[in-house]
């Protein structure tokens, strides 16, 4: 939709308010650059104009112009109170500073409670760190907004589906399509979704499959890849992951100012989706794992210093934070006591998650009990 506006705008009569409404269209529609060139046009014609200035200083973060927009947003902090907040927790937030973010974006509720990009972020964020319920809680407030905010009634259902709540996942997922009928990723949910309540399988297979397809279907302008990452997605037409894992390294390395370290941060993004760029060897896509995936474990008794490590330097999912937190599993040795079986007893908790504790700990040369 935002395409289509912008279509329209382009050969509209120059004016503040074409330039204003083009650039948040672009910034909509993902296309920063884009979107900073048609804001600086409507801010040079009327700066005192807070909308203008703040869609400005946001078009000025989304296309990684810090320096400029930390100074903005100083300004901005001044006299526009939620907003200005909002802008300082995403400045924050783009750079990867997520507690500074969040705490930005509540006290940006606090003067506003009910601020949409604000709500938005934290919800992402705390999606992103495995908080469950309280993600939840805030998608629940802004899918009551009109008009609707897609990506939150997704997100939403992503969320229900994790925790087998398949039901209100369709509803999020048809109420997106009533909403937005030709949105074929929202098809795609729905019909997985709708397979999870019908059909008899392995359950974690299942899962697993579902998971594949969103993620593969997700769009990078969901994504908070640095600028130049995403300049060289948009100069190669990528829109999806499926779109991306197509593409090699060799393919991706011929664009101009792409270098290896871009490279290496799209590869590590990829890898902890479980996907892979493709390559000489064969297509891209879902990296398949070795056999067993094996850890090299060592023989003899763990040395009491490896029994001693606190679980908490080691980087680990949301998902199995979480786990650890509900079992009072704090050390290695705490871990060591439980089986593999008594781990997938807890809820949300596959396969997925057995095989990257499973990697952790071999690092460690050691492992735990299958039963």
């Amino acid at each position: 939709q935002s395409e289509e506006a912008i279509k329209i705008l382009q050969s509209a009569r120059a004016s503040k308010e074409k330039s204003y409404v083009l650039g948040v269209s672009y910034l909509e529609a993902d296309r920063p650059h884009d979107a900073l060139a048609a804001l600086k046009e409507a801010n040079d014609a009327d700066s005192s104009d807070a909308h203008i200035s703040a869609a400005y200083c946001e078009a000025k973060i989304r296309a990684g112009e810090y320096e400029a927009a930390d100074a903005h947003v100083d300004k901005l902090l001044k006299k526009e109170g939620a907003t200005g907040l909002y802008l300082k927790g995403l400045l924050a937030d783009l750079q990867g500073y997520h507690d500074e973010a969040m705490k930005s974006y509540e006290r940006a509720l606090e003067i506003e409670p009910g601020h949409p990009p604000s709500l938005f972020r934290l919800a992402y964020i705390l999606d992103l760190t495995g908080e469950d319920s309280r993600a939840l809680e805030l998608y629940e407030q802004l899918r009551k907004l009109r008009p609707m905010h897609i990506n939150t009634v997704m997100n939403l259902g992503v969320l229900y589906e994790d925790r087998g709540e398949y039901e209100r996942a369709i509803q999020c997922y048809q109420s997106v399509i009533d909403y937005f009928p030709g949105h074929t990723r929202a098809a795609l949910y729905l019909k997985d979704a709708q397979a999870s309540l019908t059909m008899f399988y392995d359950e974690d297979a299942a899962r697993r499959e579902a998971k594949v397809a969103q993620i593969l279907g997700q769009p990078v302008a969901e994504i908070s890849f640095s600028p130049r990452v995403r300049t060289a997605l948009q100069k190669l037409g990528v829109n999806s992951l499926g779109d991306l894992v197509a593409k090699s390294e060799e393919d991706l390395l011929q664009i101009p100012n792409f270098g290896r370290t871009s490279l290496r941060e799209l590869k590590e993004f990829l890898s902890s989706k479980g996907l892979s760029l493709a390559s000489a060897s064969g297509p891209g896509g879902v990296i398949e794992p070795a056999a067993e995936e094996a850890p090299v474990v060592s023989e003899g008794p763990v040395s009491e210093e490896t029994l001693k490590k606190n679980l908490s330097d080691f980087e680990w999912s949301g998902r199995i934070r979480k786990v650890y937190e509900k079992l009072s599993i704090v050390t290695v040795g705490d871990l060591l006591k439980k089986t593999e079986k008594d781990l997938l007893k807890s809820k949300n908790l596959g396969v997925t998650s057995i095989k990257e504790i499973r990697k952790k700990l071999g690092q460690l040369g050691v492992s735990m009990k299958p039963e």
